[in-house]
């Protein structure tokens, strides 16, 4: 069974990843049976479908959250990352080696569709609101729209641009004039967050209030006008963007829970607040009267206190929340280490330190994980129930290499990791667990070593070194065998 929810980094780790292979997770390749690229110039249509036949899309799947999981790609791009997740969708943002200009990769889970078509690079129209895509979807059936909010440069006019898989029509060749209430203004508001809920299309400003739209206005052929809803004002007082303040992702949030909306602010980042009185609140959205309800707040204090908290640091603030797409109860809170001036209000994040499921109802923290790399916090992560969907979508487990094997479960990696807990700018090293036999290699016992062996490779009928230390790579053949330095036995000349 899978989990019914996942949290992933959103950076997709690609071949340009030294650690592509470098975790304890197993990885599942992602069934791919239509695959399609288009909206590319005649010239270059051909090539961006062979890169897209040369692409395998796998996934790593944690047991459950707080624990991270993460996508990967191998072939044909050297940064991805993912810009939305809705339902059985996931869109992939990624550069292709070689190629002007970025590109999207939509995956489908229910349909196991791939299709990639290049990033708006109409220099008529500009970016307003955001720069990301957002996906919408009717109330009913299993069509859906990528949409880009922007400005047709000459008239001025705000609009909504669109690609809808269903369509024949080229990629963001539709295009809907926007009608905004009076009090919506572009030109100052910005779009952190974007997402789909009963019918309507949401553009969260985090600092201001919500836009919203309905979904019908998008999907109507016959209108040219989206009239826009109205402004959902936040519960907490509204302040302009401040690039010198951190980012909003660092201590808000929004997205739906089941059947609501819900906000999550956490206070000390735009003005100094003790650190034991630092409050995490979460806010309810009623839908029949557009107003937001408190639902829990919580200090720091009172959370060194919950059961599950156990000896964690107790110097560390909460940081970067996140919803649960499933529970209502739970909000996914990280502790870590924040810098900045008092005198000048800046506060920045600067260590994470651990993930903490928090369930807010109960007063425990059910589950909680160190973070052992940081480079994932610059692209922040995402929960959601994408994996619900992955039973029928995957195309079975495979090797360290990305290749699919025919066993029935996935394969560990075969080497243990040095973990590393990051804080303060210290590393704290895990002793590794000791090697036993780790198989043949072409009729020669693989020795017995106490240090994680990387790539093994092939050694055309020699026995491979045994080492202790100092083991070197070198290319034989298309393998890769260990050189050691000293305490060699039965060494052999291969090639």
């Amino acid at each position: 069974m899978f989990p019914s929810e996942v949290v992933l980094e959103r950076r997709v780790r690609t071949d340009a990843d030294e650690d592509l292979a470098a975790t304890n997770l197993p990885l599942f390749i992602l069934k791919c049976k239509d695959r399609k690229a288009e909206g590319y110039a005649a010239a270059k249509l051909e090539i961006y479908n062979q890169r897209l036949e040369d692409m395998v899309i796998g996934v790593r799947l944690a047991d459950e959250p707080p624990a991270v999981s993460y996508l990967a790609i191998r072939g044909s791009a050297s940064f991805a990352d993912i810009v939305a997740v809705d339902k059985t969708v996931i869109v992939i943002r990624l550069d292709i080696p070689g190629e002007t200009g970025l590109s999207y990769l939509i995956y489908d889970a229910v349909a196991l569709s791939l299709r990639m078509i290049p990033a708006p690079e109409d220099h008529s129209w500009a970016y307003v609101l955001s720069s990301r895509v957002s996906v919408a979807r009717p109330c009913s059936g299993t069509d859906y729209a990528l949409v880009h909010t922007g400005r047709v440069v000459d008239g001025g006019e705000d609009s909504l641009f669109l690609w809808r898989p269903s369509s024949s029509s080229p990629p963001w060749s539709k295009k809907r004039k926007c009608s905004f209430p009076g009090l919506i203004d572009w030109s100052v508001n910005q779009s952190n967050m974007e997402f789909s809920f009963n019918g309507h299309t949401y553009w969260a400003d985090l600092l201001c209030g919500v836009f919203y739209c309905s979904c019908n206005t998008l999907f109507d052929d016959n209108s040219s006008v989206v009239k826009f809803g109205g402004f959902i004002r936040l519960p907490v007082k509204p302040v302009r963007h401040n690039r010198r303040t951190a980012r909003l992702a660092s201590y808000r949030t929004m997205g739906v829970v089941r059947d609501s909306i819900r906000f999550v602010s956490i206070d000390g980042f735009q003005d100094y607040v003790e650190l034991k009185d630092r409050t995490v609140t979460v806010w309810k959205l009623l839908g029949h009267d557009q107003h937001w309800e408190e639902e829990h707040k919580l200090s720091l204090e009172t959370l060194w206190g919950f059961e599950g908290f156990g000896d964690l640091p107790k110097d560390l603030t909460p940081m970067y929340p996140l919803l649960s797409m499933e529970d209502t109860d739970i909000v996914y809170l990280v502790l870590g280490e924040c810098g900045g001036n008092p005198l000048k209000r800046r506060f920045f994040p600067s260590t994470p330190c651990f993930l903490l499921a928090v369930d807010m109802t109960n007063k425990i923290v059910r589950s909680s994980v160190p973070l052992e790399d940081e480079d994932h916090w610059f692209s922040s992560l995402v929960s959601c129930g994408f994996s619900l969907h992955l039973q029928k979508a995957l195309d079975g487990p495979c090797d360290d290499e990305g290749i699919p094997t025919k066993k029935k479960h996935p394969i560990p990696l075969k080497k243990p990791r040095m973990k590393k807990l990051v804080r303060g700018g210290r590393n704290v090293a895990e002793s590794p667990i000791p090697m036993k036999k780790r198989g043949k290699c072409h009729g020669g016992n693989v020795a017995e070593s106490p240090i994680p062996m990387k790539k093994r490779g092939k050694c055309h009928g020699g026995n491979v070194a045994e080492a202790s230390i100092h083991m070197k790579k070198r290319k034989c053949h298309g393998g890769n065998v260990a050189e050691a330095t000293i305490h060699m036995k039965n060494k052999r000349m291969c090639c």
